[in-house]
């Protein structure tokens, strides 16, 4: 039976901890549900030869709550691979401000 998608022959950097290893990723219904050798088609296939495969990353030092300050687009940090976001580390903080700011 062919996965929803299969990442063929990426480096895959898993966030274990473990060194990159060169690998196939098949995700069904949204899940990652094999890593390493797939032999079964996917119904979409990317060739990531020579691209890093990853999960997502974690920014564990944003400054998204005053974003809106400078990005009146509040753009998404998830259009640069970010899955995962910690805000408020800095002690900062931007509320309550003055009616005019």
């Amino acid at each position: 039976m062919p996965h929803d998608w299969v990442i063929r022959a990426g480096l895959v950097v898993d966030g274990s901890g473990s060194e990159p290893k060169v690998a196939d990723v098949a995700i069904d219904g949204g899940d990652i549900t094999a890593v390493g050798r797939v032999e079964a088609p996917g119904r979409q296939e990317i060739d990531a030869s020579g691209h890093i495969v990853t999960p997502g990353f974690v920014d564990l030092h944003t400054h998204l709550d005053a974003q809106i300050g400078w990005d009146p687009m509040l753009t998404p940090v998830s259009w640069h691979g970010v899955t995962t976001a910690l805000l408020g580390n800095c002690g900062v903080t931007f509320a309550p401000c003055r009616p005019g700011d």
